[in-house]
């Protein structure tokens, strides 16, 4: 009740001043939207499109079933949660944001994890991909592979112990049913593979519009905040965008230390952008906030702990 006191006044006023840049800064802010354009037909749809299509798509035709089957054991051993949700981990680890989100949510919507477990694994499946952190941190920011491989490393370990530490939290016990989502019906399989892949094409687009539309946003949001307060350092400006802040990093100890943290938190257009792929799934959000912080601080420290073996 207190939170909704001050939220609301809070969000309006960070409204009002965001309007009034807007009228002031009417220029920036035009480039700041040709910006987010050029990245997302530059990077962000072929890196991402791909995979929510394919994420739908394995969802729609069973795969994430039988990785259940094979990994279900296992899985609902270490996290509580059905091992449908393996698929979903999987993804998020080799697709990058926000594709472990758009698995879970799919996961959820076919009926084959129910909200609660949705929102447990949503803790731990969203991440950064080896194709950001390998190319664009690695041999961009610190042009060394092998620094890339470690802050992959310790961004899948960290992923990891967050799910580990929450999803166990409060000794819950471990789904003994493949399928746990009573209160959300199962979604009817698709008459064939055309009209699966027909409907994890349209899927992957309505998706991509959310997601592009929160790049875009971030960076308008990004360009007159440094237009009122000048150039911002990489911490400030990672934790709204994350490749903005990434990509101002320099290739020192302190540069791997907040590359890492910044990897784990995936900044506010990343959670921008999940909550779009989430939307109509009934995944809470209220786990995955908190989860992201632990995962950076956690990752922060883990690369705080070994730097000297990297650089």
């Amino acid at each position: 009740m207190c939170l909704k006191k001050w939220l609301f006044p809070a969000a309006a006023a960070c409204s009002g001043v965001l309007a009034l840049l807007l009228l002031t800064c009417g220029n920036t802010a035009a480039q700041g939207v040709r910006d987010g354009i050029s990245l997302c037909l530059a990077s962000v749809i072929p890196a991402l499109f791909p995979f929510f299509v394919a994420a739908q798509l394995l969802t729609a035709l069973g795969a994430a079933e039988v990785l259940g089957r094979a990994a279900g054991p296992l899985f609902r051993r270490l996290f509580g949660i059905n091992g449908a949700g393996a698929a979903a981990f999987l993804l998020g680890l080799i697709g990058g944001y926000p594709v472990g989100a758009k698995a879970a949510g799919s996961l959820v919507r076919q009926g084959l994890l129910s909200p609660e477990d949705g929102a447990r694994l949503l803790t731990f499946c969203n991440n950064a991909g080896p194709a950001f952190i390998l190319g664009i941190v690695g041999g961009g920011v610190f042009h060394s592979p092998r620094a890339g491989v470690w802050l992959y490393l310790l961004h899948a370990a960290s992923a990891t112990a967050v799910g580990l530490l929450l999803c166990r939290a409060g000794g819950r016990k471990p789904p003994t049913v493949p399928r746990t989502a009573p209160a959300v019906p199962a979604k009817k399989p698709p008459a064939s593979l055309a009209a699966a892949f027909i409907e994890a094409v349209q899927s992957g687009v309505r998706a991509m519009a959310g997601v592009c539309g929160f790049v875009i946003f971030f960076l308008v949001l990004l360009r007159l905040a440094e237009e009122a307060l000048g150039s911002l350092p990489p911490l400030a400006a990672g934790l709204l965008e994350l490749t903005n802040g990434i990509l101002r990093l320099t290739p020192d100890r302190r540069g791997f230390i907040t590359a890492a943290g910044l990897l784990g938190w995936g900044g506010l257009s990343v959670h921008g952008q999940t909550a779009a792929v989430l939307g109509g799934s009934g995944v809470s959000l209220r786990r995955y906030l908190p989860a992201k912080a632990l995962q950076g601080a956690l990752s922060a420290a883990l690369a705080a702990a070994i730097w000297r073996w990297v650089l």
